[in-house]
């Protein structure tokens, strides 16, 4: 697979699988891969997808153990709200929230756990009070953010991500991208 092919579902798995992870394979975490896929561009979709893995890796290396398919829906959906365009009265963050609460309903997860995905997305950028917020919504955040090279970057050594690079999944210019879209016409 070369650098800009990106793995359908199925060889996410696999790649979480080489880095000894056990992901969610769910009907809901389908659908939310596929939503973020067809939603996000590629540098975003990336984000994402690394996003998720950094957060499945410093959970087990911390030995949590949050929701994994609540985790995987939320931290796939964080930026779906950014993806649209977000919305001149509200924040992206809670534009995506609502998004992925909704999503969570619609796929079965019951009010607690939607509200446990809202408060994941919502928070997201928010470190000071994510990570105060319960275990699901910290292991959101905790891989977001290792992604930024934020909380947990330096816990994950090469040795045991293989990383800093995931195949298929590699950086696109997208911290130089989060700098200028504010400001784009």
């Amino acid at each position: 697979m070369s650098g800009s092919e990106k793995p359908d579902l199925s060889g996410a798995l696999a790649v979480g699988r080489k880095l000894d992870l056990i992901l969610p394979d769910s009907r809901a975490v389908r659908d939310a891969y596929a939503e973020a896929e067809a939603e996000s561009q590629p540098w975003l979709f990336n984000h994402v997808m690394r996003s998720w893995l950094y957060g499945a890796k410093l959970a087990q290396r911390r030995g949590l153990a949050p929701d994994a398919e609540l985790v995987a829906v939320a931290v796939l959906l964080h930026d779906v709200g950014l993806a649209r365009g977000g919305a001149p009265d509200r924040r992206f963050e809670v534009v995506g929230a609502d998004i992925g609460r909704a999503f969570a309903l619609s796929h079965d997860m019951g009010e607690r756990r939607a509200e446990a995905v809202w408060d994941s997305i919502a928070l997201h950028t928010t470190a000071s009070i994510a990570q105060h917020k319960g275990t699901d919504v910290a292991c959101c955040q905790n891989g977001i953010a290792c992604d930024y090279g934020g909380l947990g970057y330096r816990e994950l050594s090469d040795a045991d991500f293989g990383m800093k690079y995931i195949p298929g999944y590699t950086r696109v210019s997208s911290v130089d991208f989060l700098y200028q879209a504010p400001f784009a016409e």
